[in-house]
């Protein structure tokens, strides 16, 4: 959630329909980032009823080290590989995705 709220438009009921969340569970983590003081809340600009969320420096902090935590896990992970080895593994992942997919709509239909 904090990098969702890093970006400039973070709407805190959009965040719990795509992760399709409810909206009393992103409200709980809303108030523990509050709590925390990682994240600050304001009125809207334009708009008194809507909430501006954003990190407070604390919070920019805390995004940034799992950010570089994030890139120094992804290089020691994935550095080792051969570019051929990788690329198998990705033509596997995008058909395996495309079978998933395929077999979750026929569920889908059939329910």
């Amino acid at each position: 959630m904090l990098e969702e709220i890093s970006s400039e438009h973070f709407m805190p009921s959009l965040f719990a329909r795509q992760r399709e969340s409810s909206a009393a569970a992103v409200s709980k983590i809303l108030r523990q980032l509050l709590q925390k003081e990682l994240v600050s809340v304001g009125l809207g600009a334009g708009d008194g009823r809507q909430r501006r969320y954003e990190l407070t420096a604390k919070g920019k902090r805390c995004i940034e080290g799992l950010r570089r935590e994030r890139e120094v896990a992804i290089r020691t992970v994935w550095s080792g590989f051969d570019s051929a080895g990788l690329d198998a593994f990705s033509r596997f992942g995008t058909r395996l995705a495309q079978r998933l997919t395929s077999y979750a709509e026929s569920v889908k239909e059939r329910t």
